[in-house]
């Protein structure tokens, strides 16, 4: 079914909605606005007959257009859908209305679109859905955007690929001009061959650190493995001679940012055969500029050479910590510091909610003993700090997700569930006793293994059941895989789960457990009040996994999570974050994400941030790298109050985050 174009109302915030034939522009200010679809045709038939709402759009400006497809219950829940739009390119975007159950964070990438990204309540209910909402976030500007074809479709439609020149053969953005954009792939190979060459020259060795990082100033008792202590005052990582370490890592560092090639073909001037002098720079469907960069300066050496610039800039720009997801043959080229992700966290065939499994089957405890295997071969490498057990649970970012009515309410069968009615039978002992509390009439205990015998009356006893229950599922799910680890590596930190923020204080059950809580914190500085909190409740300290800020002054189209108008803003952005870091006690590292900026035309996922260290031809970002360093010289006098951090915070402007 195809939508005619005056079907769609402005909202208040809309400047102006504009009507043609077949189309409409949307002009909204630099707040955002939204278009509604009519309300007379939102027929439950119109959601249940289809699989796919569809819709073409189109619009010119220096970054991406963050589009949301919102979905609304008469219960008034809804589920957001982020997509991001390249400027210039005429995409079509394609929803797949069965995502409506939540199950998916990161959704499929269609071609020519960015990442698209799920958010909002854990399900809606498409046969209830009230309103149907086409919108945008706020931007740097006001925006202009053609919106035509809007379907609701039984299967997917074709995709529009119109072929536009957009990166260059370094993989630069085309049509944008900015400050030390490579010109040539001659100029590209002087200056990395310079910059190797550069590498090469003695550096000159800070007496003031150990060579596991430590600051030589404060030495705790050695245990020859990274450790934590509380001093009194402050918490430390303490390194394998015993001196106080306060990590300061760069997340990705490797020479890949690739870029997937698939689906965004119509876009590329420039692809070589996949084998030859540039198969290394393939991996299955994505193609790597950076590395096709380095292979035309270096040759059969590339990887070698490379890894030598970087050690020189490590070294010169004070990172004392390689961060998670890096080169494994880096870290042993390199002899530095490093963490480490472990890879397939311990699930289930049948989950609860998302990536949450069924804790308490005999599968769960199997996969999390065979999990912490895998750090057999680290248990005796005194470089390694520690390992994370897992980056941003998706169960996790749904606010006040309630898994235990989700478990109740799914079709599947869970060992989890009988071991809830189990514990109902223990507290309550008759089902009368249970329906007396909860308001409800269930004949038996059984009657609770069935979604369709459900009853959710809202009562506080019922809730509060949920809740604790809540609880001892999260408590399993961390403390069976931490438990396996702790035994086949007692010399190495576990570092926690990164969660991407604390959507519910349950989350913290079972993380005393930890050596270090670890959380991805993109604010303009470390939530204080949040990690003293969290340090103080668990007894442990906190580190920061991932933060970062992109700028738009350089040859990127979306800048991240945090931004800034430039690359100064941008060190003085980071600097700002760091000091404030170091002043925080219960805080004892921080790692930027990312070195690399990530491609123009999106990673496997879409993702495109202009959040690097450097860009695509490995040129640093000069201002930003002077903020870096400046941040690194003061941090420690700043953690034993011999300084005061920097109380300047560069103004922000709005993200282009998915």
């Amino acid at each position: 079914m195809k939508i005619k174009s005056n079907a769609f109302y402005p909202d208040a915030q809309t400047e102006k909605i504009i009507v043609s034939e077949n189309a409409f522009q949307i002009l909204t200010s630099s707040t955002g606005g939204a278009v509604k679809l009519d309300g007379a045709l939102l027929s439950s038939n119109l959601w249940m007959e289809s699989n796919y709402v569809c819709a073409d759009i189109y619009h010119e400006s220096d970054n991406v257009l963050v589009i949301v497809f919102r979905f609304t219950e008469h219960s008034n829940k809804q589920i957001k859908v982020h997509y991001g739009i390249l400027p210039f390119v005429k995409t079509r975007l394609c929803f797949p209305l069965k995502a409506l159950d939540g199950e998916k964070l990161f959704l499929n990438r269609y071609p020519g679109v960015m990442q698209s990204v799920l958010r909002g309540d854990s399900r809606i209910n498409r046969a209830e859905i009230k309103d149907f909402a086409i919108e945008t976030i706020s931007s740097l500007n006001g925006r202009q955007i053609e919106v035509d074809n809007v379907q609701f479709l039984k299967e997917e439609p074709d995709f529009l690929c119109e072929r536009l020149p957009y990166i260059d053969e370094l993989g630069q953005l085309i049509h944008k001009e900015w400050a030390n954009k490579t010109k040539t792939v001659e100029e590209m190979i002087h200056y990395l061959k310079n910059q190797w060459a550069q590498s090469q020259r003695p550096i000159q060795s800070n007496d003031d650190f150990g060579r596991f990082g430590g600051w030589k100033h404060l030495t705790f008792t050695s245990t020859g493995y990274f450790r934590t202590e509380y001093d009194g005052e402050n918490w430390w990582f303490v390194d394998p001679d015993g001196y106080a370490l306060f990590s300061i890592g760069i997340d990705c560092v490797h020479p890949d940012d690739s870029m997937k090639v698939t689906g965004m073909e119509h876009l590329i001037t420039w692809l070589p055969e996949q084998t030859g002098r540039f198969q290394q720079a393939f991996s299955r469907e994505n193609f790597c500029y950076s590395i096709a960069n380095l292979i035309r300066a270096f040759g059969d050496l590339w990887w070698e050479k490379w890894a030598d610039i970087m050690i020189a800039r490590f070294k010169e720009w004070g990172v004392n910590t390689i961060g998670n997801w890096s080169s494994d043959d880096f870290i042993s080229y390199s002899k530095l510091p490093y963490v480490i992700p472990l890879a397939s966290f311990p699930t289930t065939e049948k989950t609860i909610y998302r990536d949450f499994p069924d804790v308490f089957s005999t599968e769960y405890d199997e996969n999390a003993k065979e999990f912490a295997t895998q750090l057999l071969p680290f248990k005796d490498d005194r470089y390694l700090i520690g390992y994370f057990m897992r980056n941003e649970p998706h169960w996790a970012f749904v606010d006040g997700l309630d898994l235990t009515e989700t478990m109740l309410l799914h079709s599947q069968s869970f060992v989890s569930k009988d071991a809830f009615i189990d514990r109902m039978k223990e507290k309550y002992t008759t089902i009368d006793q249970l329906n007396k509390s909860w308001n409800t009439q269930f004949s038996r205990f059984s009657d609770l293994l069935y979604p369709e015998k459900i009853e959710l009356t809202g009562f506080t006893k019922q809730k509060d059941d949920f809740q604790e229950f809540n609880k001892i599922l999260i408590r399993k799910y961390v403390e069976i895989p931490t438990r396996y680890c702790r035994e086949v590596d007692p010399n190495h930190l576990n570092l926690g789960m990164r969660y991407a923020w604390i959507s519910n204080e349950a989350l913290l059950e079972g993380c005393e457990l930890f050596d270090v809580f670890s959380i991805n914190s993109y604010q303009r500085k470390p939530d204080e009040n949040q990690i003293e909190k969290i340090s103080q409740k668990l007894k442990i300290p906190v580190m920061i996994g991932e933060f970062h800020f992109g700028a738009a002054d350089v040859g990127m189209l979306a800048y991240g999570i945090r931004a800034v108008a430039n690359q100064s803003d941008r060190g003085a952005a980071y600097r700002y974050y760091v000091e404030q870091a170091a002043t925080i006690k219960g805080l004892i590292g921080v790692h930027y994400f990312q070195q690399n900026d990530q491609p123009v035309l999106g990673r496997f996922d879409g993702e495109n941030y202009q959040i690097g260290v450097h860009d695509v031809c490995l040129r640093p970002y000069d201002e930003f790298v002077e903020g870096m360093k400046t941040a690194h010289n003061n941090l420690y006098f700043i953690r034993i109050g011999k300084r005061q951090a920097t109380d300047y915070s560069p103004k922000e402007i709005p993200k282009t985050g998915f």
